[in-house]
């Protein structure tokens, strides 16, 4: 029988968590310090990503994909998930060979993609750019709501016996004379736990070290700008980002910023551009200076953006680690506690294998996929486990 559980975040991991746990029978219990979906499941775009490297993300993010295909109909929920693909643009001749490498070791672990020539990206593409030099296509992307979905899995939950708890701050974690977590700590009471799952976000490295680990997990700032909707022909496929986007997610942890092109057509019409990354803290206000040069980068890309109104512009927060692997399982150094957090910028695409793995890990049951790379204690130990 399962213990009970407390989860602390209520973002799309925290109550995809609370959604498999729940499904398969444990007494759970929900804590998010503001409104459901209040940081990174908010601030976000929609992009399902399945062509992550290394292969252990390829992984989480294929078995994730498959599950966000059934999620609509076993949560009773309209997700506005949609299989779009996406391509991958390739500004200069000199990248091309690079992309090429790619696709083909993406092709060699089973995912479905493609080389396309600029010929065959401007055919798929009119609006964009005429000098690009090429690009890939990804046919198996999608996209989702992530409010939507946030909100479906954790009222799903709540349907299947979970306790659902906004507004409620976590202050501390207790842990008994053998070192086994036993209680959460809250400003209104003391919640004892059987295990504890740590799936606050960018805030989880904070939230590890209540329970006394050490989880390298910090903010990372990212910028978004959303346009006035527009026809539906403008672009075709509706998810289309520039290939140095994977430089800027590599990009280490310096004082500057990254910038990539990203852009996104939602179901309503809007654009969704982005992206940018930024090593500031828990600062969240908006920079027009950011925002200008990610514009700029979409731009190139997509000159006839220039005639769009631009109706939003927000900040959220990454929850980035070293190694750019989340991390995924109980900590061998606090008995009962588990991590289910550290996604950077594909928490959206990986939170129902996520919310899976943690059900069958709390459980003592085998998980579906191979999680030794995601281990909490891979930092402890000085373990890389596919870095990139």
């Amino acid at each position: 029988m399962y213990p009970d559980v407390v989860i602390i975040g209520g973002g799309i991991v925290g109550c995809a968590c609370a959604y498999y746990l729940a499904r398969a029978g444990a007494r759970v219990r929900l804590l998010e310090r503001g409104p459901l979906g209040s940081g990174a499941s908010r601030a976000g775009m929609s992009h399902i990503v399945t062509w992550e490297e290394p292969e252990p993300h390829l992984a989480l993010a294929s078995a994730s994909n498959a599950l966000y295909r059934k999620l609509g109909e076993e949560l009773d929920a309209e997700l506005e998930y949609r299989q779009t693909g996406s391509i991958a643009i390739v500004e200069t001749v000199a990248s091309l060979p690079g992309m090429a490498a790619m696709v083909s070791r993406l092709q060699t672990w089973g995912l479905a993609c493609r080389l396309l020539s600029r010929e065959e990206l401007l055919a798929m593409e009119p609006e964009l750019a005429p000098d690009v030099a090429g690009g890939a296509y990804f046919p198996e992307d999608a996209q989702v709501n992530p409010l939507y979905t946030t909100r479906a899995l954790a009222r799903r939950a709540a349907e299947l016996g979970a306790s659902i708890e906004t507004f409620t701050e976590v202050t501390g974690i207790e842990r008994d004379d053998a070192g086994r977590v036993s209680a959460v700590l809250t400003r209104r009471d003391r919640i004892p736990a059987g295990c504890v799952v740590n799936a606050s976000g960018a805030w989880a490295g904070q939230v590890a070290a209540m329970a006394g680990l050490e989880i390298p997990i910090q903010p990372r700032k990212g910028t978004l700008v959303v346009t006035a909707p527009v026809a539906e022909t403008f672009m075709r496929c509706k998810v289309i980002l520039a290939a140095g986007y994977m430089d800027a997610v590599r990009s280490g942890s310096g004082g500057g910023v990254a910038v990539a092109a990203n852009v996104q057509q939602v179901g309503n019409g809007n654009l969704l551009l982005g992206s940018s990354r930024q090593f500031v803290g828990f600062d969240t206000s908006v920079d027009s200076m950011v925002a200008g040069l990610m514009v700029d980068r979409c731009l190139r890309f997509f000159p006839g953006l220039a005639g769009l109104t631009a109706i939003r512009i927000w900040a959220g927060l990454r929850p980035y680690t070293p190694d750019l692997l989340p991390v995924i399982g109980p900590a061998r150094d606090a008995p009962g506690f588990f991590m289910a957090a550290g996604h950077e910028g594909i928490g959206i695409t990986e939170a129902p294998i996520t919310g899976l793995l943690v059900s069958q890990m709390v459980a003592g049951r085998e998980p579906a996929l191979p999680v030794a790379p995601f281990s909490p204690d891979r930092f402890e130990q000085g373990v890389s486990h596919g870095a990139i």
